[in-house]
């Protein structure tokens, strides 16, 4: 009896030793993988100054907005009005800001003057106008620009709209396709009649998943070019699925060889051909797999960047990872928008990644294997 006392205490002091340094371990690893993005996105929202003072102090000069100076300047100083001029006809008071980015026409505002009291309507270019004169309307418009400096330039001066519906474009339809071309060849190696040469075709598929994008970037640019395909949707399409082929094939067949072949074989009893018990029995049955492949493609395809550098010289097909490093070479000096920027291609991986990181792990961790 006097043993297992003694014993007792010694085993929860290694139980709570143990679960202190797991805690300790996740906490640390939690922090490390959590505040650079934090700072990422507070420091989005930070002036360039402050950027280039203390790079972890929190945004100030952007919301403190109330009180900003603004000096009038003439419409003939290369400065393109963000309304159709064509359409609108009205004549405005341009004014620019005497603390962002002063007299590099960055933070520049088309005052309507028919919208303005008389006596700031008449002022004349290099007269200054405080935020606080103008009317409400107004002042709660540049106070919202202000804060969102950076994000409305990354979007109007990096062009990142299209770069953003590219990479929808290039992950939604190439992730379509690995799945598309993976379930048939999966369901060609694990049920189908002829099992030793599906052994070897799966050995160089897996091969096939050794061999990265960055590897044979060359090889892959010149045979495009052949073909004139380089600097095409299509092209890059056509690369992104056969490069994600060898994941999808893996973990597919491995997963439909864990489904009873007695399901298909009473199919072929019934009548049905094999396209109709592959796409009745199989498809459905296999969509944990489905998801899996398709999250994991998807991010890889969203975040990937060496590619599109090489195979998309024009605006119209690059993706949002290259247009953010052309963004960032055209301005190296703005940091907040390079900042700025990078959360807009982050967000939506980390918001995928959230919503469906629990199938994620069941998938990878379980080799996708039991539906």
């Amino acid at each position: 009896m006097g043993r297992e006392k003694t014993n007792k205490p010694n085993e929860r002091i290694k139980t709570f030793a143990g679960r202190l340094i797991s805690y300790s371990i996740l906490i640390t690893w939690t922090l490390i993988t959590i505040l650079p993005l934090f700072w990422m996105a507070y420091s989005s929202f930070k002036s360039n100054a402050e950027l280039t003072k203390n790079i972890y102090s929190f945004p100030r000069d952007l919301f403190d907005n109330k009180m900003d100076e603004y000096f009038v300047i003439a419409p003939q100083l290369n400065v393109v009005p963000d309304y159709d001029t064509e359409v609108d006809k009205r004549e405005r008071l341009i004014i620019e800001s005497s603390t962002i980015s002063p007299e590099r026409r960055l933070m520049v505002h088309f005052l309507v003057k028919e919208d303005l009291p008389p006596e700031i309507a008449s002022l004349k270019p290099g007269d200054i106008l405080n935020v606080s004169q103008l009317p409400f309307d107004m002042r709660v418009r540049i106070s919202r620009n202000t804060i969102f400096f950076n994000y409305i330039s990354a979007f109007k001066r990096g062009g990142l709209v299209v770069k953003f519906f590219n990479s929808l474009l290039y992950a939604g339809v190439s992730t379509f396709f690995i799945n598309f071309f993976g379930l048939m060849m999966a369901f060609a190696l694990s049920k189908m009649q002829f099992r030793k040469l599906s052994y070897v075709i799966i050995g160089l598929v897996g091969l096939g998943y050794l061999i990265s994008i960055n590897s044979v970037i060359i090889p892959l640019f010149l045979m495009l070019t052949a073909v004139n395909l380089t600097d095409t949707h299509i092209g890059i399409i056509l690369v992104y699925t056969a490069f994600g082929l060898p994941l999808a094939v893996m973990l597919e067949s491995q997963f439909m060889k864990g489904l009873p072949d007695s399901l298909i074989e009473s199919a072929y009893i019934d009548g049905a051909s094999t396209f109709r018990a592959f796409t009745s029995i199989i498809v459905p049955m296999s969509v944990p797999v489905i998801v899996t492949v398709s999250i994991i493609s998807a991010l890889g395809i969203w975040n990937e960047f060496m590619l599109v550098l090489v195979l998309a010289s024009s605006e119209i097909t690059k993706s949002l990872p290259v247009g953010v490093f052309s963004f960032s070479s055209l301005t190296s000096t703005q940091l907040g928008w390079q900042l700025a920027a990078l959360v807009i291609a982050t967000a939506p991986a980390m918001i995928v990644y959230l919503i469906f990181q629990k199938r994620l792990a069941i998938g990878v961790v379980g080799g996708a294997v039991k539906g």
